[in-house]
């Protein structure tokens, strides 16, 4: 057993042996290949890749061992790293210099904001203006999927694609808005002005403001002005036209005619309303001929063409009335006044309006006191005639003296005043009497208070008439007054001497063809007396012994 005991344990001494020594030129060739494998192993990554727009990579990113210390070789700020491409990079390890590359790559797509956008129509547009804040590491070019046609206004979708470098795209949806500022606005003529800009351009939410005040604008009548608009800070025109397309609004009234007569259209129109002229005819001429009650058509035409009818009645009827008379009154005169018989009288026809008329006084005498009938007759045009009488009562005339004081009393109170001197009121006497009478050379001479009545009354006569009212005037003002008579010659003459205080004056108020001296207002004896050499015909001459004489001056 021992025997072969020891020759077990020296065939095991061999194996292990054998087996130590195979385990120990592994290592030795591992030790060999380690050694080997530190030696000519790669330091750097072959290539390190980012996304174009990022930081540069970290020095580490290209070492194999991270723990190792490397620097980098190549100037990196040199390296366009938006740029997308393949660039050597140069690491330094110890005292060695690796190459590897950066690959910078673009795999984002660009974004932007979309922007909605208004034009006119027909305006050009670009993509540009439909996006904003467009970003991308590299360059973005931005174009329309389908370019949109501004020749229509409307609301469309516009797509917009935005393209980096890399091909990488987004495609952005935006909104257009494409508005048309109408060329003509028209408005009616005399309405209240109620225009926004949405009348002129339908804009929808997008700021739109007036430029021209449109309150400033006239609309009362047709008239074109020029409207500007602000749209989005752009100044546009358009116009505004104020048209008139109303007809005319009337009213009418129906009306009567005489048989035979002729009546023109304005006689129906009580008003017309518009706001241009209008003018305004029958539809078809009405016919008078003939009696009765007929329609009628009147049409009012502006001067833009708009018409409009209206319907009225029109009575044509016959004329079987005649004038009638008013103001016809018995008339009370005395004798010798005269009359004016139409004074205050009319005839008026209901057809032909007033018309004249005769009187037949020849029946009266206004001589001779008694009661004379007249006869009034009016005829119109168809011949209907009127017929009125009156009567004439003429009286026997009685002036007193207390009817002449009054009147003259009442001329008095009209010429002077209570603060005149009397001289100062013989002068207003003086005037007046000159100037109220018409000389006719005849007169009354039988009573001072008779004819200055006939003066006052009918203002005509001769020398005695205007002596007679000077004598009543100057009595009844408080001057003494005397008549004086012309001695010789072929004709009476009368006037006055009259004291004011201050001495005897000759006082002759009638006219002459030569006037005397101061027009014949308180003359001297020696003026009248003078003024007759001047003249002749005796003319100032009086017996001196049966009148005080006068001043000298």
């Amino acid at each position: 057993m021992s025997v072969v005991t020891e020759i077990l344990a020296i065939n095991l001494k061999k194996r292990s042996l054998k087996k130590l020594t195979i385990v120990l030129g592994a290592l030795v060739l591992l030790a060999v290949g380690y050694l080997g494998y530190e030696t000519f192993r790669p330091k750097v990554v072959n290539e390190v890749i980012i996304e174009a727009g990022s930081p540069m990579a970290d020095v580490k990113e290209f070492l194999f061992d991270k723990n190792a210390n490397g620097e980098y070789a190549t100037d990196i700020r040199k390296i366009d790293l938006s740029k997308p491409g393949t660039y050597e990079v140069q690491i330094a390890i110890g005292n060695k210099i690796y190459t590897s590359k950066l690959i910078v790559v673009d795999s984002t797509p660009p974004a932007g904001v979309p922007v909605d956008v208004m034009v006119l129509k027909g305006d050009e547009i670009q993509a540009e203006s439909f996006v904003k804040d467009v970003s991308d590491a590299t360059e973005v070019t931005v174009a329309f999927s389908k370019k949109p046609n501004t020749k229509n206004p409307g609301n469309y979708k516009v797509n917009i694609i935005l393209t980096d470098t890399s091909r990488n795209k987004t495609t952005l949806t935006a909104n257009l808005t494409v508005l048309e500022v109408k060329s003509t606005v028209q408005v009616e003529a005399g309405t209240q002005m109620s225009l926004t800009t949405q009348d002129f351009v339908e804009h929808g939410n997008w700021p739109v403001t007036f430029v021209t005040d449109l309150n400033s604008l006239d609309i009362s009548k047709p008239a074109e002005y020029e409207v500007k608009l602000n749209i989005n800070n752009r100044i546009v025109t358009s116009t505004l036209e104020v048209v008139d397309t109303t007809p005319p609004s009337a009213k009418v009234a129906d009306q009567e005619v005489w048989l035979g007569d002729t009546i023109d259209v304005s006689a129906f129109i009580e008003e017309v309303t518009d706001v241009s002229e209008v003018k305004s005819s029958f539809l078809k001429e009405p016919d008078t001929t003939r009696e009765g009650v007929t329609d009628v058509t009147i049409v009012f035409e502006d001067t833009y063409g708009n018409k409009s009818q209206y319907q009225a009645k029109l009575t044509v009827k016959k004329d079987t009335q005649p004038p009638v008379f008013s103001g016809i009154k018995d008339i009370v005169v005395f004798e010798g006044e005269s009359v004016s018989y139409k004074n205050g009288i009319t005839a008026v026809d209901d057809k032909d309006g007033e018309v004249d008329f005769k009187v037949n006084s020849s029946k009266v005498n206004l001589r001779k006191p008694g009661e004379y009938e007249i006869t009034y007759t009016a005829v119109d045009a168809a011949g209907n005639e009127a017929i009125q009488k009156a009567k004439v009562i003429v009286k026997k005339l009685v002036v007193t003296t207390e009817m002449v004081y009054e009147m003259a009393d009442n001329i008095l109170a009209k010429i002077t005043k209570s603060n005149m001197t009397k001289r100062e009121k013989a002068y207003e006497i003086f005037k007046y009497v000159r100037r109220n009478i018409k000389y006719t050379g005849t007169s009354d001479k039988s009573s001072v208070i008779k004819e200055a009545y006939r003066a006052v009354k009918y203002g005509v006569g001769d020398c005695f008439t205007y002596y007679s009212l000077g004598e009543v005037l100057l009595t009844r003002a408080g001057i003494d007054n005397m008549m004086v008579t012309r001695v010789g010659g072929q004709t009476r003459h009368y006037w006055s001497l009259i004291n004011c205080g201050d001495g005897w004056y000759h006082f002759d108020a009638s006219p002459h063809s030569d006037p005397p001296p101061k027009n014949g207002f308180m003359m001297t004896d020696k003026e009248v007396e003078d003024y007759t050499n001047k003249v002749g015909r005796n003319y100032y001459t009086f017996d001196k012994s049966k009148y005080p004489a006068t001043p000298d001056k």
